[in-house]
């Protein structure tokens, strides 16, 4: 039986170890991993949200990209790395949600193996049509749907672009076929050239000037600020509303104090002009999550993206 002395003296070591954590870290650079090769978006805000945590904490954060296997790779060394504060993770809806879902290589578990610090952006979802159908609004496409034998792009099987076709599919009560291509911006170019007919992806807006694509709807309940004149798709009587994120996050367990401190600091960063200024810029919306609800989101499209996998097949088996 362990003495009551034994006991508190146990308890006061423990106290004390969490009171130095507290106190010491941190005490040299911390280390985001990145999931993607340097200068894509992903690695854009992740050095965006580096700097502003390297500011605030007054050490280095170190950006390590590890890239390979639809983000996997940088994810699963993520998961299983230390949770002493001095390793972090960028992560988005692909990475923490839909390769969990539908790749079974994957050990990590989207709930449970991190703890979020916070998101740092949004990514809407916009459709884009070949304008050559001669649609300018989702019900006329819509109606082309059902009458055609339409084909549709994404980056590839398994990617947010399938998963937010089918979702928009699902609730427009509309079929397509996919035809997948390797990355976003080879399907936008198949869209221009009418191999392909629309597209359900953030990347339409690249060529949102073109007179060969009609950037038709936004699937939100507001209009995205650098692209008001697309109207949404509530607006047009569906209600629909689905988006991407971007985030920071740690190995489940890492000390609620180093999070709380690296929030504050991505809090920060979201809400300063020049970051909203850029972000905007990129087609993107500055979004600050806390930790808790950035649990949360995980949590909530973990469910949702559960559902569109199952209703239409989604496998990359």
């Amino acid at each position: 039986m362990i003495s009551r002395t034994f006991g508190l003296a146990i308890a006061g070591m423990s106290l004390m170890t969490g009171s130095a954590f507290a106190q010491d870290w941190p005490s040299k650079p911390v280390t985001m991993i990145v999931p993607y090769n340097p200068g894509g978006t992903t690695d854009i805000l992740a050095r965006l949200a580096a700097e502003a945590i390297s500011e605030s904490i007054g050490q280095p954060v170190v950006i390590d990209n590890k890239p390979g296997a639809g983000g996997v790779v940088g994810a699963t060394l993520a998961a299983g790395a230390p949770n002493d504060g001095y390793t972090i993770f960028f992560g988005n809806n692909a990475t923490n949600v839909v390769q969990p879902i539908i790749n079974p290589a994957v050990t990590y578990d989207p709930v449970n193996s991190f703890d979020g610090i916070a998101t740092t952006a949004d990514s809407l979802v916009f459709v884009g049509v070949n304008a050559g159908l001669g649609v300018s609004d989702l019900d006329s496409f819509v109606d082309y749907l059902k009458d055609n034998n339409a084909k549709y792009g994404s980056a590839g099987v398994g990617s947010m672009g399938q998963f937010s076709t089918n979702y928009f599919l699902d609730e427009a009560g509309a079929e397509a076929r996919h035809i997948p291509y390797q990355g976003s911006n080879n399907a936008v170019t198949a869209i221009l050239s009418g191999e392909i007919e629309f597209m359900v992806d953030p990347a339409v807006t690249q060529q949102i000037d073109n007179p060969d694509m009609n950037v038709i709807a936004v699937i939100s309940d507001a209009r995205h600020p650098a692209y008001p004149d697309v109207p949404t798709t509530k607006e047009q009587g569906y209600e629909m509303s689905l988006s991407g994120w971007f985030g920071v996050f740690a190995p489940a367990g890492t000390d609620s104090d180093a999070v709380a401190k690296m929030s504050a600091a991505l809090e920060a960063m979201v809400e300063s002009e020049a970051y909203q200024a850029r972000v905007l810029q990129m087609g993107l919306l500055p979004a600050y999550r806390n930790p808790a609800q950035t649990d949360e989101a995980v949590e909530s499209d973990f469910e949702v993206f559960i559902q569109i996998r199952d209703a239409a097949g989604i496998s990359i088996d």
